[in-house]
């Protein structure tokens, strides 16, 4: 539902927020709705009338959690999809379920559709195709696809966006990261997890899949990555017919390899396939660099000799530094060597709060131990990858979204392959392309390029460091030279000496009037008589009044806050 603007927007947030903690109670997440802040959203009578789902009592709270989501819409859909490629931010056993999340919509009616093509086309439909199928082949949260015919008889695929989509999109993320802003000025503990630095990045990544262009530019950076690969098939972008909230594609006709009766009644040879599937991914990855970072079986075709990739929302990117943090990696695990395998996690990894070294290398020494023995060619990746992740998810180590994407992406393929041959062994299959990547840390042709980087590095530091020398020596001079200190959660402390002191004076303002009260209670002092209308207040008894209100409200508050 998309919030309202001017005046109705406030009123729109606070349903909205109401409805996700009903949503959140509903399904028995209501230490979210305390965590998050929630309640304030909920007048009580609407708490107490909101009972746990009873068919959520057999759940867990992973579970629960993409229920949750589900419900909530294509916005949490869509970021719970992201999430489930953060493993060193979520435990194992919710992994496993955000990726089950369900993202399937009821079609968008033909008017609609119809009115969102010709605003971005700018021409009516008859004229923009030949043949149009109003009948969506697919239909999801964000989007849904059509068959047509361009003009010039060649057949594509339509990918139109929901009406009113991004705008809901929009404020949804507006006020989660709001609310995530709110709670963690509230909150160290919360603070310490970076949530809203972890909601941004991901609220990143789906504006980009609201933009159809990007999917167009990532597919024909794949395409032209793959074109010398006769097995591949990309599908081509006709860029005219394509903008921010349509894009229209080559239609990869095929069979998907969720048919896979449909596969082996027309011949084909599953184990062979699973093969090319995993080499050309492999390819992609270690060779190009940038990778179909989605290989559900929906997303892959089979069509004769060719492999057809469609879907191109999420890509991975596999960056030079990560390449080379991979390689220490996997050359730490073949020489067992932990303090190198340490100090390549730190330098990947960025610390969510204090990180215990010692207590991080015990961890990876035991996880080296599994891996006793084993030649570089037989280490699997994907399984290696995850444990390393669940080490830093352990350790609050925040390391780099491409290595995530990319250990879901081998983790997703080992799936895919064994569901098409039960004995295929992706570890043989990616030998020589991991052998090649870790062979390339001791090549010429990249100690040569890392030696070129260190002494351009070295030429910047030469040229930076004298000049600044230069003025700190001037300020020592001037006697302008200072020194700033950040000490570690001094904004906390501060905040928390503000607070005895608000609540120590508002002590004495209470005890003032206590003690003022009761001396004219006991003085018998007159009540005060307004000028001109002659009215007489209890000027005494009201303050003895309004003090005891501020006392019990002080203690209230006291207790409250868990401060007795």
């Amino acid at each position: 539902m998309p919030l309202g603007f001017g005046w109705r927007r406030p009123y729109a947030e606070i349903a909205r927020f109401r409805q996700i903690g009903e949503v959140l109670l509903k399904n028995g997440l209501g230490f979210v709705v305390e965590r998050l802040e929630l309640g304030r959203f909920i007048p009580a009578w609407r708490r107490r009338a909101a009972p746990a789902d009873g068919r959520v009592a057999g759940m867990s709270v992973p579970e629960r959690v993409r229920r949750t989501l589900e419900e909530l819409g294509p916005t949490y859909i869509k970021l719970g999809q992201l999430l489930s490629t953060r493993p060193d931010f979520l435990p194992p056993e919710y992994i496993a379920q955000l990726s089950l999340l369900l993202d399937a919509a009821p079609p968008v009616p033909a008017k609609q559709v119809r009115e969102v093509l010709e605003a971005e086309l700018g021409q009516v439909v008859e004229r923009a195709f030949a043949e149009f199928d109003w009948e969506p082949v697919a239909s999801a949260s964000i989007g849904q696809v059509h068959r047509a015919v361009l003009p010039d008889g060649r057949r594509v695929m339509v990918k139109v966006q929901r009406p009113g989509v991004a705008e809901m999109v929009e404020a949804d993320l507006d006020l989660l990261l709001r609310q995530l802003r709110f709670v963690e000025a509230r909150s160290a503990a919360l603070r310490e997890y970076r949530l809203s630095e972890l909601a941004e990045s991901l609220a990143h990544a789906l504006r980009e899949e609201l933009d159809y262009t990007i999917e167009g530019r990532n597919a024909d950076r794949v395409r032209q990555n793959l074109a010398d690969d006769p097995r591949a098939w990309v599908p081509y972008i006709h860029w005219p017919y394509t903008t921010r909230r349509v894009i229209t594609m080559e239609d990869v006709s095929g069979i998907k390899l969720t048919e896979l009766e449909r596969l082996r009644a027309e011949g084909y040879d599953l184990g062979a396939i699973a093969r090319q599937v995993v080499e050309l991914y492999l390819r992609q990855v270690f060779q190009d660099g940038l990778f179909h970072g989605d290989p559900h079986p929906a997303n892959i075709l089979v069509s004769a000799e060719r492999i057809g990739l469609v879907d191109f929302g999420v890509v991975g990117h596999l960056s030079e530094p990560t390449k080379a943090a991979l390689r220490s990696l996997l050359w730490a695990l073949v020489a067992q060597d932990v303090d190198e395998m340490v100090h390549t996690i730190e330098r990947m990894g960025a610390a969510t709060g204090r990180l215990d070294t010692q207590a991080l290398s015990r961890d990876l020494e035991r996880l080296l131990w599994r891996y006793w023995g084993l030649a570089l060619e037989e280490v699997p990746l994907g399984e290696f990858l995850s444990e390393v992740f669940a080490a830093a998810f352990k350790h609050h180590l925040r390391m780099p979204g491409e290595l995530a994407v990319l250990a879901r992406v081998v983790l997703l393929l080992e799936g895919l392959a064994h569901s098409l041959d039960p004995g295929f062994n992706l570890v043989a299959t990616a030998r020589p392309f991991v052998a090649r990547m870790v062979r390339e840390r001791y090549s010429p042709s990249y100690l040569s390029r890392r030696g070129v980087r260190a002494l351009r590095q070295l030429e910047r530091l030469a040229e930076e460091v004298p000049p600044r020398l230069g003025s700190i020596s001037s300020q020592l001079d001037e006697g302008r030279l200072t020194l700033g200190l950040d000490l570690r959660r001094l904004d906390h402390m501060l905040r928390r000496l503000d607070k005895l002191a608000n609540r120590l004076a508002f002590s004495i303002v209470v005890a003032a009037l206590i003690v003022g009260s009761a001396l004219m209670i006991a003085s018998r002092t007159g009540a005060f008589r307004l000028p001109l209308i002659g009215v007489a207040l209890p000027v005494a008894q009201v303050s003895f009044v309004v003090a005891g209100l501020m006392a019990g409200w002080l203690l209230f508050s006291i207790i409250r806050s868990r401060g007795m």
